[in-house]
């Protein structure tokens, strides 16, 4: 055995297994494509109490509550009419973040464990090892973790299979400067959905995620839909936006092959409208914690286990998503007034909106 693991990607999610690794004193390296981070700091994430939870318990310098951004309400709306707001007696539902600023902070106390500039480009396993190649070195380790996002190498190069469909729509984000009350606010039209989520730096912004089917200019459109159905919220135009990245879903049928193991994106994707993606991804980390013995030294049933609940939670949270898409999304006349009623009444029963949130912020 080479003890020592190979975790296949340095964002958020292969920091978080680092930092398991660490905390349990197992040996590991981290293999980085990109030669330097990108930066973008109009990019954020949405964590929910689990994550915060754990997160907090790898890292006691992290303190994600003490610089994070509390949500105390979300407001969802049918273009402009409000149907639901979601929410807990003082308490917050949901936590938002600039990714940058995760990431550096789950970087602290890594940095001499990544090397930077490595693209896999071939595998080799043998029956106790494996060994990750790059154009210039090889890695050994006794398996390798695929925390390399929606596009992994390491996932192709193993030959997983996988179920993927395309939304038919593009992402965008942008920050604007506005005064937010700690809410949150939902949009959903035919065109796509417009989310405005609070987040609290030197001064208070709208972090905007618009995901749209629009074939005109894209800005335009989200200034439209502002102006359109978030007139209320006070909010100046919006100067400029980036992304513009097609949204497709994407989930492995197993996930594990031989001696990599997947995780995080690289095992499943999410449309963006949940604000779940990197949350399914910390849970898959907290799951491998959990069987981080059996998980590393390679044992079938704690594969399949972890293949096989993760998998489950995954799928729960997916047709979650394709309902909300298939229905608000495409919803005209008497369906969209079904859907409206539907979510008024809804909005009446305290104790059913709190299932919701629950359900929402358990990984």
């Amino acid at each position: 055995m080479t003890n020592q693991i190979l975790i296949v990607g340095s964002g958020v999610n292969g920091l978080v297994l680092a930092k398991v690794l660490q905390k349990k004193d197992i040996p590991f390296l981290i293999l980085e494509k990109n030669s330097q981070y990108i930066k973008n700091p109009e990019r954020t994430v949405a964590l929910t109490e689990d994550s915060i939870r754990f997160l907090n318990t790898l890292d006691k310098n992290l303190d994600i509550n003490a610089w994070a951004t509390p949500v105390n309400n979300m407001l969802l709306y049918q273009d402009t009419e409000l149907n639901l707001s979601l929410n807990k007696d003082e308490e917050k539902i949901s936590t938002i973040c600039q990714l940058d600023k995760l990431h550096s902070q789950m970087l602290k106390g890594l940095e001499k464990k990544i090397i930077m500039g490595q693209e896999i480009n071939a595998i080799d396993e043998s029956e106790k090892s494996i060994t990750l190649l790059t154009e210039s070195n090889s890695y050994q380790g006794d398996i390798a973790f695929a925390c390399d996002g929606i596009n992994s190498s390491l996932r192709s190069l193993s030959e997983f299979i996988i179920d993927e469909w395309y939304y038919g729509q593009k992402a965008y984000i942008a920050l604007v400067e506005a005064e937010h009350k700690n809410e949150a606010h939902q949009f959903f039209s035919q065109s796509g959905t417009l989310a405005l989520l609070p987040l609290s730096l030197e001064k208070e912004y709208y972090s905007i995620i618009f995901c749209t089917n629009t074939t005109t200019d894209p800005l335009n459109e989200l200034n439209t839909s502002i102006k359109n159905n978030a007139k209320h919220l006070n909010m100046d135009e919006v100067k400029s936006i980036s992304g513009g990245h097609d949204l497709k879903h994407h989930g492995a049928n197993r996930l594990y092959s031989g001696r990599v193991v997947l995780c995080g994106d690289a095992a499943n994707s999410f449309h963006p409208m949940a604000g779940q993606g990197l949350n399914m991804g910390i849970g898959d980390v907290m799951h491998i914690a959990d069987n981080i013995q059996e998980i590393i030294s390679g044992n079938l049933r704690a594969l399949d286990d972890y293949s096989s609940k993760r998998n489950t939670k995954n799928a729960q949270m997916t047709w979650i998503i394709q309902s909300l898409f298939g229905a608000f999304g495409n919803s005209a006349g008497f369906t969209k007034s079904i859907l409206n009623e539907g979510m008024k009444f809804l909005d009446n029963f305290p104790k059913a909106k709190e299932k919701i949130i629950e359900f929402a912020n358990k990984n």
